[in-house]
């Protein structure tokens, strides 16, 4: 019986030091925030995130002609070339035109691919989650106690030979799983 409870502490303290913790940066002012709500979580990027990250696909688009390779979102996985540079184009549109104030986003409300108000960004947003979360640009609120979390966990999940980031809080509620989005892509390759 003590074997097997030196065995088990041990396998716990070996999954425990697998996680990375995750600090979040000190808050800056926020101008023009996207909101992305979990059912655990709500998080809170700055847009400029987001500019930062179309303007550099724009160019990269372009030079892989348009290619829907170029994104590791499972939405864009049957695009041609043609439906992806269109939907790029009228994405970057609707980010760029500073009248539109709708970036906020629900995993429990469905979004259209081609949606004419701000849901069409949604894909761009899951793109760059996974970064902006391990980098600390992101405020997480837990939805449970509505407080803002100085820190969380970022654990490696292996599915398929690929490696995805998963975040937890610190209490082990589920922040955001990258294999939700991208998982299903590759397997298509």
């Amino acid at each position: 019986m003590k074997a097997l409870f030196l065995l088990l502490t041990g396998v716990v303290l070996s999954l425990s030091g697998m996680a990375q913790v995750i600090k979040v940066r000190p808050p800056e002012p926020i101008m023009d925030s996207i909101i992305y709500q979990t059912e655990n979580v709500t998080l809170i990027f700055d847009r400029k995130h987001l500019t930062e990250y179309m303007t550099g696909m724009d160019s990269t688009l372009r030079n892989s002609k348009y290619s829907n390779k170029v994104f590791n979102s499972v939405q864009f996985a049957h695009l041609n070339a043609i439906d992806m540079g269109n939907h790029f184009r009228k994405a970057y549109c609707y980010l760029e035109d500073t009248a539109n104030k709708d970036f906020s986003y629900s995993t429990g409300k469905m979004n259209m691919l081609w949606a004419e108000d701000g849901g069409i960004m949604l894909p761009y947003v899951e793109e760059i989650m996974p970064d902006l979360l391990a980098g600390g640009e992101v405020r997480v609120i837990d939805r449970s106690t509505k407080a803002v979390q100085p820190a969380y966990k970022m654990i490696a999940e292996p599915v398929d030979g690929n490696n995805y980031r998963v975040f937890r809080l610190n209490s082990g509620r589920e922040i955001f799983r990258e294999s939700t989005f991208r998982v299903e892509q590759l397997t298509r390759r």
